[in-house]
């Protein structure tokens, strides 16, 4: 399930920031933005503080936050009374860090790559994920929330724009993509609102959108539904009777279960509904839906 309403868009804010500028913080630990790590420093405190508002953040509440970068959503996390895991990799913005929130209750910085930790080590299940995301990052991030399911209770993420569009795409478009099938088969998916390029130093050169994910109570991949969902979108023009024939079915059990879907026999990938994937493969191996 994904929802997209309507959705605002917002701009740069008219409230006063935060207590260092970020470019006096900029100058002030000779930092400047790397395009390796994709810092794009967000200091709308607007924006910030609508972001933790919906991400669950609370007293006593287990967040993880990826990428804190100049602590624009860390320090309203902290304001909820939750205890938050920031993971920097970015040596000179964990020491700002590290200045900032000297002594702060609430906090561990971890400096290090988000995606060389063991996520296990970092949280525990019914965590809260929050993350500005480097868009370098955002498809492996999503891979770990999919193979990482159990341990979160939900997340709030920000997103280049066409990435929140593709997560929700429907059937019947090019959108739709392996990611988005099986993120919404682990978690109820919301594009919450859209946010300008003035929010940020520097400027990106795309908009951003802020999702909600929602872990979907006792929701897990049955074995080989991913492997098949990646095989099938990767040979995204062809049939999936073809592509799935013999390697998860028989091409002619593939092309019954579809036809007990409602498919027809020469439906592609982009076709079916993420809930329907999983009734795919058991109606293909004889197993009832």
């Amino acid at each position: 399930m994904c929802k997209a309403p309507a959705l605002p868009f917002v701009r740069s804010s008219i409230i006063a920031p935060a207590k260092v500028p970020v470019r006096e913080a900029l100058d002030r630990y000779g930092i400047t933005p790397r395009k390796r790590f994709g810092q794009n420093f967000l200091h709308d405190p607007a924006v910030a503080r609508k972001i933790v508002a919906g991400s669950g953040a609370g007293p006593g509440v287990r967040v993880l936050e990826i990428g804190p970068g100049l602590g624009a959503l860390t320090q309203p996390l902290l304001e909820t009374g939750a205890r938050v895991t920031a993971v920097e990799v970015d040596r000179r913005i964990a020491a700002f860090l590290t200045d900032t929130f000297a002594g702060r209750d609430g906090l561990t910085l971890r400096h290090g790559d988000i995606l060389e930790v063991a996520w296990e080590e970092l949280v525990s299940p019914g965590t809260v994920l929050v993350a500005n995301l480097p868009y370098s990052i955002t498809g492996p991030v999503l891979s770990r929330l999919i193979d990482h399911a159990g341990l979160f209770a939900r997340a709030t993420v920000m997103v280049q724009r066409e990435v929140a569009q593709r997560l929700c795409a429907g059937a019947g478009g090019k959108e739709i993509g392996a990611p988005a099938v099986l993120l919404r088969l682990l978690y109820d998916v919301e594009r919450r609102f859209d946010v300008g390029k003035g929010a940020f130093l520097p400027a990106p050169e795309v908009a951003s959108s802020v999702l909600g994910l929602e872990r979907r109570e006792g929701a897990v991949l049955a074995p080989g539904l991913r492997d098949a969902v990646n095989l099938a979108y990767r040979n995204r023009r062809k049939m999936l009777r073809k592509t799935l024939g013999g390697a998860v079915a028989p091409e002619a059990a593939i092309a019954g279960a579809l036809e007990e879907l409602g498919q027809p026999v020469t439906a592609r990938p982009e076709d079916l509904e993420p809930a329907e994937w999983p009734r795919l493969l058991e109606k293909a191996h004889g197993r009832p839906a």
